[in-house]
């Protein structure tokens, strides 16, 4: 990726002019990808290349050879990486996880450079990511790229896996009332965006999941949330699915290194939905019956 000028000029007159404070990012095969600040003191080109590099370099000096997948935009502008590091967490005897790195960068101007936790559950391919801010990193396009960052990243994966462990086994203990609430609190975090028939997807998800259809747990809600996004979304490329993942992993993490409360987690998807059908004027239930279920939901939380 590199810097060229931005010129603009009136309607319906022929002379250009150079635009001092702004550049345009080409790539080198000849696509435009966005127009940022040509001074580096607010924008910092940072390659796609020396990322997934450097990565590689931090994990190697822990011994490993990651392997995974790289998607970047017809534009170049979203780039979106999943490495799987062969580490190994198990959160319930039955559902062991590969640990990984999740890394998201840009060139538009508005992508800052992310590194998460990145991993898979081996029971069904279910991608998971960035459910714990302490092993969280990111820097802005305003400073040059900074190398440590990736080995910060790469080394709080490697040498944490007992921290995601902890957490998910922590989750499993956070339960919902049942299965219409844990649907409520799925919609709540906006992933139906991503989906085609999102109640129905939703509810197949939920049924895959969720063992006790009368006491589901933050955790299997937040697992049918990602075996929605990763098998019901055809054709939804990984760098627009990362703000979905991102999105549920707010079921596993409060902001202050804990998970959320069940309880609180629920109520907030009741109260917010409720809200919804009583003040939208063409607001339809997601589906029949979900009135009733409303105030069956605001009684057990005593809304």
């Amino acid at each position: 990726m590199e810097r060229q000028d931005v010129y603009a000029h009136h309607i319906g007159e022929d002379e250009w002019e150079e635009v001092p404070y702004r550049d345009s990012l080409w790539t080198d095969d000849g696509r435009t990808t966005g127009v940022v600040s040509s001074s580096t003191d607010f924008y910092n080109i940072i390659q796609y290349g020396d990322i997934l590099e450097t990565v590689g370099d931090a994990a190697g000096s822990h011994g490993l050879d990651p392997s995974g997948r790289v998607t970047v935009s017809p534009t170049a502008h979203k780039m979106s990486a999943s490495l799987n590091f062969d580490e190994e967490i198990y959160p319930s005897e039955d559902d062991p996880i590969d640990l990984g790195l999740k890394v998201q960068s840009g060139h538009s101007g508005f992508h800052a450079l992310k590194y998460d936790i990145g991993a898979e559950r081996q029971v069904c391919s279910n991608g998971m990511m960035a459910f714990v801010s302490d092993l969280h990193f990111q820097q802005t396009h305003g400073e040059p790229f900074q190398p440590g960052l990736a080995y910060n990243a790469v080394d709080a994966v490697v040498e944490s896996p007992e921290v995601v462990e902890d957490r998910l086994e922590k989750a499993q203990e956070q339960e919902l009332v049942n299965r219409d609430e844990a649907l409520l609190v799925l919609m709540d975090t906006g992933i139906d965006q991503y989906l085609e028939q999102p109640v129905p997807d939703l509810i197949n998800a939920l049924q895959s999941e969720v063992d006790d259809p009368d006491s589901p747990t933050l955790y299997e809600t937040y697992n049918a949330g990602t075996r929605a996004l990763t098998h019901y979304t055809d054709g939804i490329p990984d760098y627009d699915l990362d703000q979905g993942f991102e999105a549920l992993s707010n079921l596993l993490e409060n902001g202050n290194s804990e998970v959320p409360e069940g309880n609180k987690v629920g109520s907030q998807a009741v109260s917010r939905r409720s809200l919804q059908l009583i003040e939208g004027d063409d607001v339809e239930p997601y589906w029949d019956g979900e009135i009733e279920s409303l105030r069956e939901l605001r009684n057990a939380r005593e809304l």
